[in-house]
Order: structure tokens, then sequence, then C-alpha cells
């Protein structure tokens, strides 16, 4: 009896991290992950710039795995970007991103401190911190649940930089 509980204990631990749903579906779901980001920046991100007079200095995006370091479970998607100084208070670069989000549907939450406001749609949490060198803006996505290799190939592509459009 003890033979077949440790048994099927490993079959359960293997199965934990190798078994996954369809390649391809996991593949599709990173994939929108990352259209919908991209999508924020070329979208909210650019309003939000535009409407606080910030110019685009550099950017960029990649792939990371989440879930237990061993055994990632999945895949999250990152963007960053760092546009230049502006000539208003941060208080009210946070109005103005406040209202340009949720007027793109995202919820807003304004954090204690007041130069920081976040925005989260679907599965992006949208991040502005406006300070005096510049403002940094940071999306991340929540994980996307795919096989360890999908994940390791992802995390494997590195980083790439946005173009500014």
């Amino acid at each position: 009896m003890r033979g077949r509980a440790v048994a099927a204990g490993l079959v359960t631990a293997a199965c934990l991290s190798a078994c996954s749903g369809d390649p391809e579906a996991e593949r599709k779901d990173v994939e929108a992950v990352e259209e919908r980001a991209l999508a924020a920046v070329d979208g909210v991100v650019h309003e939000v710039a535009e409407l606080n007079r910030l110019e685009f200095l550099s950017g960029t995006h990649e792939f990371g795995t989440c879930g237990e370091s061993y055994a990632p479970g999945g895949v999250i998607h990152r963007v960053s970007l760092h546009l230049g100084q502006a000539d208003e208070s941060a208080e009210a670069m946070v109005d103005v991103a406040a209202g340009a989000l949720e007027a793109d549907g995202w919820t807003v939450e304004r954090a204690d401190n007041t130069a920081i406001i976040e925005g989260i749609k679907d599965e992006n949490t949208v991040r502005f911190h406006f300070g005096p060198a510049g403002t940094e803006v940071e999306i991340t996505s929540s994980c996307v649940e795919t096989s360890d290799d999908l994940a390791d190939e992802y995390q494997d592509q590195g980083s790439a930089d946005l173009t500014w459009k």
C-alpha cells in the first residue's frame, strides 16, 4: 500500500512540473497579454505623456517567469518606460493620469505617495511615478500559467527596446 502512495505522489509531482495544457493556447495567452500591454503604451500612456508634455526617453519590455524559482509556473510581461521632466507638479500630473486611465477603462488606485498612481485593467497593472528627475512608467501583467519549458523560452528572449509611435 505504501508503494502505491509513493508512486502516486511521484506521478503527481511529475505532473505538477511537466503537465500543461495546450502549448499553442498558452502561447496565445502570453501573446495576448503582451499585445494589451503594448496597446496601453500606444494608447493611455501616450495620452498621459502628451497631456503632461513629457518627452519619451527610453523604454523596454521583457518576459519573466512567475511561480517558484525551482518550478516556474508561468510568464509575466513587463514594460518599463522613462519619460522626461515636466513643468507641472506631481499631484497635477497624477490627476491628469487618473482622468486618462479612467476614461480608458482602467480602475484607478491612488497611492499614499501623491506622485504615484496605478491603474488595473484586464491582466495588466500600469504604474506612473512622477518625479523631479522624470517620470517612470511600469506595466506588469499577472502570471499567465504555462509549462515550465514555455516559461523558460519566453524568459530567455531577454528585453527588447520599445519604439515610441
